[in-house]
């Protein structure tokens, strides 16, 4: 009778078994540390495209701060400017102003009139004076209504001055002094309407 070993061929089959295991497993776990290192890769590429653009943004807005403060700057100086300009005009106003108030006070004022006091407060001017008779100090009243440096003129007292001013009328009138009055616009007028041509009798 003739036996046939077949160990080595069942240890055959088991080794080769075994290394199509090992190699099937070696070509997944290659293939997965593939995937991982792939995707790595891509996180590291997205990673530094964020960082990238982080620093341009970064760089953007500095730049946008500066013009930012350099605007800010720009407005104070303008402001400042304008604020200059206003203390100037005001300047102006305070000097100029009282000049051309007492000019049209003295050309309010009638040849036979004397202002005897000035007295402000609060932009109401306060004159007392004599004058030669009641037609003289209307005239003065008249005279200061005329001027745009005065507003709501008011006769308070006028009476017979006592010695040694006896025999002209003492008085004291009341108005609102204007330094810097508003220009009044001129009033627009319409040109007339052309006239008809006559028309021709037949």
């Amino acid at each position: 009778m003739i036996r046939i070993n077949l160990l080595p061929i069942k240890e055959i089959q088991a080794e080769s078994t075994r290394r199509r295991e090992m190699i099937i497993g070696g070509v997944a776990l290659g293939a997965t540390l593939l995937a991982l290192l792939s995707m790595h890769l891509l996180q590291v590429f997205q990673l530094s495209s964020l960082e990238s653009e982080l620093a341009q943004l970064r760089s953007e807005l500095q730049t946008l701060n500066v013009k930012v403060k350099q605007l800010g700057d720009l407005q104070n100086k303008i402001k400042e400017a304008r604020g200059k300009n206003r203390i100037i005009d005001d300047l102006k106003k305070k000097k100029v102003g009282p000049v051309l108030v007492m000019a049209n006070l003295a050309h309010a004022a009638p040849s036979t009139l004397w202002l005897t006091e000035l007295r402000e407060s609060g932009g109401v001017l306060t004159l007392s004076g004599l004058a030669a008779d009641n037609k003289t100090v209307a005239d003065f009243i008249h005279g200061l209504e005329a001027s745009k440096h005065f507003k709501g003129v008011e006769l308070i007292e006028i009476m017979e001055a006592s010695a040694p001013t006896a025999g002209f009328k003492k008085f004291a009138i009341k108005t609102a002094v204007l330094y810097q009055p508003v220009e009044e616009k001129p009033l627009e007028t319409k040109a007339p309407a052309p006239a008809k041509a006559e028309e021709k009798k037949g």
